[in-house]
C-alpha cells in the first residue's frame, strides 16, 4: 500500500504519497483538502493501479515563515 487518507490537523483529508511521506498529486493538482470520502476514494483507486499512472511526485512548496 503506497497512498493512504489522512487528516490533517485543520480536519480536512489529503492522499499522502507514503514513500515520498508528502501528498500525492494527480494532473498538477495536490490531493489535499478533500473530504474523508474523497481522500479514501482517490488512496483505494490509486492502490488498484486504477489511477497510478497519472499520479506524480509533487514538487516541494516553499515554506514560508
Amino acid at each position: 500500500m503506497r497512498f493512504a487518507a489522512m487528516q490533517d490537523p485543520c480536519d480536512h483529508w489529503l492522499v499522502c504519497d507514503l514513500v515520498s511521506d508528502l501528498p500525492a498529486e494527480i494532473e498538477g493538482r495536490l490531493l489535499i483538502g478533500l473530504t474523508r470520502s474523497e481522500a479514501e476514494e482517490l488512496a483505494e483507486q490509486a492502490n488498484a493501479g486504477i489511477i497510478g499512472q497519472a499520479i506524480n511526485w509533487p514538487i516541494p512548496l516553499a515554506s514560508v515563515a
